[in-house]
């Protein structure tokens, strides 16, 4: 189960079983085909006609994998950006919860975290420009010493160039289409785990409940403390709306009173 769900976020290759398997069952041909020259010139063009459309199909979908490997990685950045300010909220939101609700959330915290920047790096892969080496034309064909004379001769080496371009690059753009393939799974499940953790914290804002914070003094005679005289306080220019007796001095009996009308304590 480990294994699939490896293979699935693309952290596992495929087992050469598997491959042999899925190959079969498609019917996809492993040996690369080989061109036999065309007798007639006609056919020799609609030969490169269609080879052509191949080429330039397989052209658009490498620069539309590119392209959404891009807004993959400029999005999973974002969201992983946004998602690591949950980090103090989170801290602060399980500060008091029991041991055992704290360490499931801090442990899907961090796969979501771990998805996402999974995302980014499979998405990272396709912008390697460097580890993809395309094969193309070449003005050899034109300017060597053995080049074609005839028409025909020509069509049919322009066809066996465009033959082995098309043959080597479908490899490299299936491994980008993987790689947006496995980024945009990761993606998902990213943001599948975001979801369930913040109802999670929601539900255990408003139902846990909290253990009781203790504060241990050691050393109490370091701690100063300024206790106010409240027995020898005096009163002075108080305004207030409402008449107030006030008591101040229990020991000699003096009584002081706040008149209502000027608002001055007498």
């Amino acid at each position: 189960m480990i294994g699939k769900y490896l293979v699935y976020i693309g952290l596992k290759e495929k087992s050469l079983k598997s491959v042999a398997q899925e190959n079969e069952s498609s019917n996809t041909p492993i040996a690369k085909e080989s061109y036999a020259p065309a007798t007639s010139i006609k056919v020799a063009e609609r030969y490169l006609t269609y080879l052509k459309e191949i080429h330039d199909y397989q052209r658009d979908r490498r620069t539309t994998i590119e392209n959404k490997n891009s807004q993959l990685v400029g999005q999973a950045s974002i969201v992983t950006s946004i998602f690591a300010l949950f980090i103090p909220l989170l801290i602060d939101n399980l500060n008091g919860v029991t041991l055992w609700i704290k360490i499931p959330l801090s442990l899907l915290f961090l796969i979501v975290m771990f998805h996402y920047l999974l995302s980014i790096l499979h998405a990272i892969k396709t912008l390697t420009v460097n580890k993809y080496k395309y094969p193309g034309r070449s003005t050899k064909s034109v300017t060597k010493t053995d080049r074609k004379d005839k028409e025909l001769d020509f069509v049919n080496s322009e066809i066996e160039d465009l033959v082995y371009i098309i043959n080597n690059t479908t490899p490299i753009d299936n491994m980008k289409g993987g790689n947006l393939i496995f980024g945009a799974r990761c993606f998902k499940i990213g943001n599948i785990g975001f979801g369930i953790m913040t109802l999670l914290v929601i539900v255990s804002t408003f139902t846990l409940k909290r253990e009781s914070q203790e504060l241990t003094i050691k050393n109490l005679n370091d701690i100063k403390l300024d206790i106010p005289d409240t027995l020898n306080t005096r009163v002075y220019g108080l305004e207030l709306k409402d008449t107030l007796t006030i008591r101040i001095d229990s020991i000699n009996n003096k009584i002081y009173q706040i008149n209502r009308l000027n608002g001055k304590a007498k």
